[in-house]
Protein backbone atom coordinates (compact mmCIF):
# COMPACT_ATOMS: atom_id res chain seq x y z
CA UNK A 1 0.00 0.00 0.00
CA UNK A 2 2.85 2.25 0.76
CA UNK A 3 4.60 1.60 -2.50
CA UNK A 4 1.24 2.95 -4.52
CA UNK A 5 1.09 6.04 -2.45
CA UNK A 6 4.80 6.66 -2.64
CA UNK A 7 6.42 5.21 -5.08
CA UNK A 8 8.73 5.85 -7.95
CA UNK A 9 5.61 6.45 -10.61
CA UNK A 10 4.24 9.26 -8.06
CA UNK A 11 6.69 10.42 -7.13
CA UNK A 12 8.01 11.46 -10.72
CA UNK A 13 4.92 12.31 -11.36
CA UNK A 14 4.21 14.62 -8.22
CA UNK A 15 8.16 16.07 -9.25
CA UNK A 16 7.14 16.54 -12.51
CA UNK A 17 4.24 18.51 -11.76
CA UNK A 18 5.68 20.97 -9.33
CA UNK A 19 8.52 21.56 -12.02
CA UNK A 20 5.71 22.43 -14.63
CA UNK A 21 3.75 24.74 -11.81
CA UNK A 22 6.31 25.95 -9.35
CA UNK A 23 10.14 24.83 -9.95
CA UNK A 24 10.53 25.50 -13.46
CA UNK A 25 12.09 28.98 -13.46
CA UNK A 26 13.24 30.91 -16.20
CA UNK A 27 17.06 31.54 -15.79
CA UNK A 28 18.26 34.19 -15.27
CA UNK A 29 19.95 36.37 -18.08
CA UNK A 30 23.89 36.70 -18.41
CA UNK A 31 25.34 40.09 -17.96
CA UNK A 32 26.10 41.10 -21.48
CA UNK A 33 29.70 41.26 -20.30
CA UNK A 34 29.98 38.24 -18.28
CA UNK A 35 31.71 36.25 -20.33
CA UNK A 36 34.33 38.76 -21.83
CA UNK A 37 35.24 39.12 -18.25
CA UNK A 38 35.29 35.37 -17.91
CA UNK A 39 37.72 35.41 -20.52
CA UNK A 40 40.28 38.57 -19.50
CA UNK A 41 39.99 36.94 -16.18
CA UNK A 42 41.24 33.79 -17.06
CA UNK A 43 43.80 35.27 -18.92
CA UNK A 44 45.16 37.06 -16.04
CA UNK A 45 48.95 36.12 -15.30
CA UNK A 46 47.80 35.75 -11.57
CA UNK A 47 45.28 33.65 -12.73
CA UNK A 48 46.85 31.67 -14.99
CA UNK A 49 49.48 30.37 -12.33
CA UNK A 50 46.91 29.91 -10.05
CA UNK A 51 45.20 26.94 -12.80
CA UNK A 52 48.71 25.85 -13.51
CA UNK A 53 49.26 25.03 -9.69
CA UNK A 54 45.93 24.02 -8.84
CA UNK A 55 46.45 21.64 -12.05
CA UNK A 56 49.20 19.80 -10.55
CA UNK A 57 47.46 19.90 -7.40
CA UNK A 58 44.93 18.24 -8.38
CA UNK A 59 47.03 15.45 -10.28
CA UNK A 60 49.52 14.89 -7.41
CA UNK A 61 49.99 11.15 -7.38
CA UNK A 62 53.51 11.90 -5.31
CA UNK A 63 53.56 10.25 -1.76
CA UNK A 64 52.81 12.92 1.12
CA UNK A 65 56.03 14.44 2.69
CA UNK A 66 56.74 15.32 6.32
CA UNK A 67 56.33 18.50 7.71
CA UNK A 68 57.27 19.91 11.05
CA UNK A 69 55.15 21.94 12.76
CA UNK A 70 55.21 23.57 16.15
CA UNK A 71 52.02 23.73 18.60
CA UNK A 72 51.36 24.24 21.66
CA UNK A 73 51.33 21.19 24.10
CA UNK A 74 48.29 22.36 25.62
CA UNK A 75 46.38 22.06 22.50
CA UNK A 76 48.21 19.25 21.72
CA UNK A 77 47.11 17.42 25.04
CA UNK A 78 43.06 18.92 23.77
CA UNK A 79 43.86 17.31 20.42
CA UNK A 80 44.45 13.92 22.21
CA UNK A 81 41.61 13.94 24.63
CA UNK A 82 39.30 14.75 22.69
CA UNK A 83 40.33 12.21 19.38
CA UNK A 84 40.48 9.69 22.38
CA UNK A 85 36.92 10.73 23.36
CA UNK A 86 35.99 10.53 19.23
CA UNK A 87 37.85 7.46 18.90
CA UNK A 88 35.65 5.56 22.06
CA UNK A 89 32.43 6.53 20.37
CA UNK A 90 33.63 5.39 16.84
CA UNK A 91 34.60 1.71 19.04
CA UNK A 92 38.46 2.40 17.45
CA UNK A 93 41.68 2.60 18.58
CA UNK A 94 42.32 6.24 18.72
CA UNK A 95 44.64 7.91 16.46
CA UNK A 96 48.16 9.59 17.23
CA UNK A 97 47.99 13.46 17.75
CA UNK A 98 50.44 13.73 14.93
CA UNK A 99 48.37 11.30 12.31
CA UNK A 100 45.13 13.63 14.03
CA UNK A 101 46.73 16.52 12.51
CA UNK A 102 47.90 15.79 9.59
CA UNK A 103 44.49 14.68 8.67
CA UNK A 104 43.46 18.24 10.02
CA UNK A 105 46.18 19.93 7.89
CA UNK A 106 45.52 17.60 4.78
CA UNK A 107 41.36 18.06 5.22
CA UNK A 108 42.04 22.00 4.88
CA UNK A 109 44.30 22.15 2.36
CA UNK A 110 41.85 20.07 0.04
CA UNK A 111 38.98 22.64 1.24
CA UNK A 112 41.10 25.19 0.00
CA UNK A 113 42.06 23.18 -3.27
CA UNK A 114 38.04 22.65 -3.81
CA UNK A 115 37.50 26.26 -3.34
CA UNK A 116 39.55 27.78 -5.53
CA UNK A 117 38.60 25.34 -8.58
CA UNK A 118 35.34 26.10 -7.95
CA UNK A 119 35.64 30.03 -7.30
CA UNK A 120 39.16 31.86 -7.50
CA UNK A 121 37.58 34.91 -6.63
CA UNK A 122 36.81 33.29 -2.46
CA UNK A 123 40.43 34.26 -2.69
CA UNK A 124 41.13 38.38 -1.75
CA UNK A 125 43.85 38.59 -4.16
CA UNK A 126 41.38 36.95 -7.19
CA UNK A 127 38.73 39.15 -6.10
CA UNK A 128 40.41 42.29 -5.87
CA UNK A 129 42.00 41.11 -9.70
CA UNK A 130 38.36 40.42 -10.94
CA UNK A 131 36.65 43.51 -9.26
CA UNK A 132 39.32 45.55 -10.82
CA UNK A 133 38.50 44.06 -13.82
CA UNK A 134 35.42 44.76 -13.52
CA UNK A 135 35.91 48.74 -13.22
CA UNK A 136 38.09 48.75 -16.24
CA UNK A 137 35.53 47.14 -18.38
CA UNK A 138 32.73 48.89 -17.10
CA UNK A 139 30.96 46.31 -15.10
CA UNK A 140 31.00 47.74 -11.45
CA UNK A 141 27.86 45.31 -10.76
CA UNK A 142 29.76 42.01 -11.26
CA UNK A 143 32.30 43.06 -8.93
CA UNK A 144 32.47 40.28 -5.54
CA UNK A 145 32.47 41.25 -1.87
CA UNK A 146 35.75 41.13 -0.24
CA UNK A 147 36.80 40.50 3.29
CA UNK A 148 34.14 40.77 5.62
CA UNK A 149 31.62 42.14 3.30
CA UNK A 150 32.14 38.85 1.64
CA UNK A 151 31.28 36.42 4.73
CA UNK A 152 27.18 35.11 5.02
CA UNK A 153 25.78 36.50 8.19
CA UNK A 154 25.39 33.53 10.63
CA UNK A 155 22.34 32.07 11.27
CA UNK A 156 21.45 29.80 14.58
CA UNK A 157 24.29 27.56 14.96
CA UNK A 158 22.38 25.82 18.40
CA UNK A 159 22.06 26.86 22.29
CA UNK A 160 25.38 28.97 22.94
Amino acid sequence: MAEEKYGPTSDDSALSSWEQKNGDTPDIPLHPRRAHLSEAFAAHPDVCMLQSVLDAAMHDAANPVPVMIEVQPGLLALLAHVGRLDAARAGQPPESPPRLLSQMVGNHLEHLLHTLVTDPTSHPHFAEAWNRLCEVEGAPELAVPIGAAADTPSGDHGPF
